[in-house]
Formats: C-alpha cells, structure tokens, sequence
C-alpha cells in the first residue's frame, strides 16, 4: 500500500512539473565556472528532532547558494535517508527550484534504503526543472556527461562526469560497497577520448563525481610523497572491488580530480599518478555520526585551464583549505 502511495505522488509530481530544462552550462564572462558539492545531507524526517535538524541543513543548501553564487550544484550521494522519502525530496528539489541553479544528483549506498526505489527517486528528480540528471535503460539515475560552454563561443570548455558508483557488492562471497562495472569505464573511456579528439588531440579539462570512494584513495592518502591537504578522521570504505576506473581516469589524461562522500569524517585531496582524489564536506546536520563542522566542497574552474581552485565553506562561513591544484600539485592560495 506504501508503495502504491508513493507511486501516485510521483505520477503526480511528473504531470504537474514543466519539462523545461536548464539553458546549457558556461563559462561566465570572467572565465570562471563555480560548482558545489554537497554530500551525505542526510535528510530524514522520521522523527520531530531529526526533521528539525533536517530543517538546519535546507537552510544551509540556501545560504550557500545565495553567498557563493554557483553555476552548478553536484550532491554525491546519501541525499534522504529516512522515511516518508518523497516528501523529503520535494521539499529538496523546491529549495532549489527557487534559487534556480542547475543541478545534477547522484546516489548513495543509503538513498534507495528507504521506502523509495531507485526508479522511483529517478523519476521523481528528472521530473524536477532544474535537473540535469537523465534516466537510463533501466530507469534509474543514468551516468552523465555533463559539458561547459566557453565564455564567449560555443566550443566545449570542459566536462563534468556525474557516476553511479552503486551501493553494496552483489556478487555472491564478495562483502562491501559496490564499484563500477565495465560497461561504465568504457563509457567514460569512449567520453573522454570523443571530447580529447575533437578538442584538436588536447585533452579536454573535466572531473568526475560519485559517492564511493575509489580503492586506490587508501593508499594515495597513505603514501607521505603525495601531495595532499584535509583531514582524514576515519578509515576510508572504498568499493569491495577494484575494477579499474582509476586506470581509465588515469590514461584519458582528462580528468584532472574525482570528488566523493560516503566518509563523513574525511575532507582531503590527494593527488596520486597526476590525479586529485578528493572528498567533500559533510553538508548534513546530526541526523548520523559527523565530526567534522558542516559544509560544502566548492570547486572553481578556470577557462582554458588544465586545473581547479578548490576550498571548504563551512557553515559559519570560514574558509578551509583553498588550494590551487595543478600539474600534479596541490598549492595553498588566497
């Protein structure tokens, strides 16, 4: 009966929405391009305390969005996690909607936990106007290339990949977290090899966002020799297997950073093989275990630039770690 319910509000939801979607991503005439991650917000209503806290961080979503001024909003996972769910992702999608900021979702190993599936989150953030998620064959949040525009042409500037990295093993024998599969990595080869062609043989700049953090950050964050900034205040809990995503990033020399969640107590960068391999800020309030003071990662791209500018917004606005990252090094900056 929970289900039918869910299903009619979404119906709904979907005859009720406009098809519209967001005008196509650009650099603005500066040359810049600012994006937010938010991760693990953790939004869940089961109880008047956790609603309040809830309450906290659509605040926060809000605050940030009219303080840093983004062009995109990226949040990687462990968005609601608690039950009644739709009506915690609407209320999501309409904090947004007025700020009117395109965004692109991806989920967590806990979102479909709940008393929604994966299709029916699907379909109820595609239907939303300023998504700029798609469905796949199965009807579940696809893989997506997302493209930047440059500043004062139409020529592609650079990319943004947004990637199910999928919730728990579902191989028999095999405990732990979920990993990308190999239709998945030939994708994102196919992608990055498409855009490095047509962009005159010149790797095309672009990064990458999922919720589970790669096998390869474990030792990256470990090795003193790499450069690095953050804090890691628990163990990392990548994917059970490595499939090799990693290599993939790693030879498209595209992609010049990945950016998870899933580890609420970790906020670094790392750079390994040429490649930063970063986290987030846990963005949600005390409805699960968090010690580190909420935020959000931002991230700001230069046109023309094979490079970032990232730093940490914290909630009572101080500014964390702003580094440049380029060329295999990550650099303090103003």
């Amino acid at each position: 009966m929970k289900r039918v319910i869910a299903w009619s509000f979404l119906l709904l939801l979907s005859l009720n929405t406009s098809a519209a979607r967001p005008q196509g991503l650009r650099f603005a005439a500066d040359g810049t391009f600012r994006i937010v991650q938010f991760t693990d917000t953790h939004l869940d209503p089961q109880t008047p305390e956790r609603q309040a806290e809830a309450e906290k961080t659509f605040a926060r979503i809000d605050r940030i969005i009219r303080t840093e001024h983004p062009d995109l909003l990226v949040f990687t996972g462990d968005v609601v996690t608690g039950s009644p769910a739709a009506g915690m992702w609407q209320r999501l999608l309409d904090t947004l909607e007025r700020r009117g900021v395109p965004y692109c979702v991806v989920l967590g190993n806990h979102d479909a936990e709940q008393d929604l599936s994966r299709r029916e989150i699907a379909r109820l953030v595609t239907s939303a106007p300023g998504s700029l998620n798609t469905l796949d064959t199965a009807g579940e949040l696809a893989d997506v290339e997302l493209t930047v525009g440059g500043s004062a042409s139409e020529r592609v500037a650079a990319a943004l990949y947004c990637l199910d990295s999928h919730d728990y093993s579902t191989v028999e024998g095999v405990e732990g977290y979920g990993w990308f599969d190999r239709g998945q990595i030939d994708w994102l080869r196919g992608c990055c090899d498409r855009r490095t062609r047509e962009n005159g043989g010149e790797p095309l700049p672009a990064l990458a966002f999922f919720h589970i953090a790669l096998p390869e950050y474990v030792a990256a964050w470990r090795n003193p020799d790499n450069p690095r900034i953050g804090r890691a205040a628990e163990e990392e809990c990548p994917g059970a297997l490595n499939s090799g995503m990693f290599a993939a990033l790693v030879e498209s020399r595209s992609v010049m950073g990945t950016f998870v969640g899933h580890d609420h107590d970790i906020d670094y960068l790392v750079v390994e093989k040429g490649i930063c391999l970063g986290y987030g800020r846990y963005s949600g309030d005390n409805t699960t275990y968090n010690n580190l003071r909420p935020g959000v990662r931002m991230i700001e791209l230069h046109e023309g630039d094979h490079g970032f500018v990232s730093w940490i917004r914290e909630d009572d606005g101080r500014v964390v770690d702003r580094v440049r990252v380029v060329e295999g090094k990550i650099v303090k900056t103003r």
